[in-house]
């Protein structure tokens, strides 16, 4: 499993901001840097803003910044705010009834593996991101 676009755009935007989290930057310098489509940044940025993860200021010298505790927001939050948690308690190969009583042949080995992964998103902060040495954009 891994993460989609809008999972990754939007974790790879907030962790850019709060490494800049001084600097209000425009869509078009982060749609530069990151290189995410910019109709797909702005509506993304549109998102986080809603959910209050960044703050948006118009005008000539305005932008996106991040103004949310880089420490008490984590991955699963970002996730959850761009498009749910759903796809990480789905069965991996798509059978709705999957579960411990009718599992499908991955079940077993899939099980650990999730959740190895929502540990990881649920555990994960910003500031754990933020801290990483040698992190290049």
């Amino acid at each position: 499993m891994r993460l989609t676009k809008t999972s990754e755009y939007a974790i790879r935007v907030m962790v850019y901001l709060a490494n800049h989290k001084d600097e209000r930057l425009s869509a078009t310098h982060i749609h530069q840097k990151l290189n995410i489509p910019y109709k797909y940044l702005g509506k993304m940025m549109s998102t986080l803003a809603a959910t209050g993860l960044v703050k948006s200021m118009r005008g000539k010298t305005g932008g996106y910044q991040v103004c949310c505790d880089l420490d008490k927001v984590t991955l699963a939050q970002i996730v959850d705010q761009v498009e749910g948690l759903e796809s990480y308690e789905r069965c991996l190969l798509g059978f709705e009834k999957c579960g411990d009583e009718k599992p499908c042949p991955m079940h077993k080995l899939w099980g650990p593996q999730r959740d190895s992964i929502k540990e990881m998103i649920y555990n994960t902060t910003l500031q754990d991101l933020v801290d990483q040495e040698g992190i290049s954009f």
